[in-house]
């Protein structure tokens, strides 16, 4: 538990951490009545989960007494709710799978993690082809047809020649907007839980690192973006050859023990500053003249 005098500034915080979520919200439709209950099932879930004592079973006395709220709420949201599958891990799909092996490394790809061309099949099972990389992924689905998707979505491209060539390094959903909501639930999770684990582990952080620059022109945004584009797939390059090289699905050889999911990201942000621009002549915005008073007639 925190010290007291850390409370307050987790509080504000959690609210800055929340306020896109609620903006977001307030956009989709979501009103207040039904992100309150889905919290209060939440925080009846996780002190379930997470919060049990080794020597006595959950009761709604001890629930409520982790998360403040009445017995009554707790037996309430306890016979009422769906089962929680918020906590699963989202199962990657069959183009998640193929470009990230595509990406791995040799045969397929440059030590780098440079997608090379591929033949589409041949007589030689060595060979690096992309049949051979489908049956590689262990997908039970013809390669024709992993082909036939990953051209409609447009991540790959079938030269003249019959070479298959990997057009888009990454697959998000561009129609799909439920497989948008998916990376909503769990990218920012990973991250929030990556932050939280530094607070509670100090003496063994993880990876947690951005540089941040609060008085960038607006007119060097468009290059800006372009260019951190293009580091940010650098880096995805070399992290997903990383992780590849420690996966047991290919390598059965790399070190043994529990099975364990590892994400490595990237993100890019932009919003205005706060600060007043401190560069000579630049323009200063107008502020808008106050709103006048409405005054009711008598």
């Amino acid at each position: 538990m925190l010290p007291r005098h850390l409370k307050k500034p987790f509080a504000a915080a959690v609210r800055r951490l929340l306020r896109p979520i609620v903006r977001e919200s307030i956009a989709a439709g979501l009103t207040y009545p039904l992100f309150a209950r889905l919290l209060k099932e939440l925080f009846v879930d996780v002190a379930e989960e997470d919060f049990a004592l080794s020597f006595k079973r959950q009761t709604d006395s001890r629930l409520a007494i982790v998360t403040g709220l009445s017995r009554k709420e707790i037996s309430q949201t306890r016979r009422g709710r769906a089962p929680a599958a918020a906590g699963a891990p989202i199962e990657e799909s069959t183009v998640t799978h193929v470009i990230g092996r595509w990406m791995a490394g040799p045969p397929y790809a440059t030590p780098d993690g440079i997608a090379r061309r591929l033949r589409y099949e041949s007589n030689d099972p060595r060979d690096p082809t992309f049949a051979r990389l489908v049956h590689e992924v262990g997908i039970d689905v013809p390669v024709r047809a992993v082909l036939d998707e990953l051209l409609h979505i447009g991540s790959v491209a079938l030269r003249h020649d019959g070479e298959v060539e990997l057009r888009r390094e990454v697959h998000i959903p561009v129609a799909d907007a439920e497989g948008k909501l998916e990376l909503l639930g769990a990218d920012p999770a990973e991250l929030f839980s990556t932050i939280v684990h530094n607070i509670e582990h100090a003496d063994l952080p993880w990876l947690q690192r951005k540089v941040s620059y609060d008085n960038i022109g607006a007119d060097a945004l468009a290059a800006l973006r372009e260019e951190a584009r293009q580091a940010g797939l650098d880096f995805v390059r070399r992290a997903n050859a990383l992780l590849a090289s420690y996966d047991r699905d290919r390598h059965h050889d790399a070190p043994g023990g529990r099975r364990v999911r590892v994400a490595l990201g990237v993100y890019y942000f932009e919003e205005p500053s706060d600060r007043e621009p401190d560069v000579p002549g630049a323009e200063q915005p107008e502020s808008p003249p106050p709103p006048k008073r409405i005054r009711r007639k008598s």
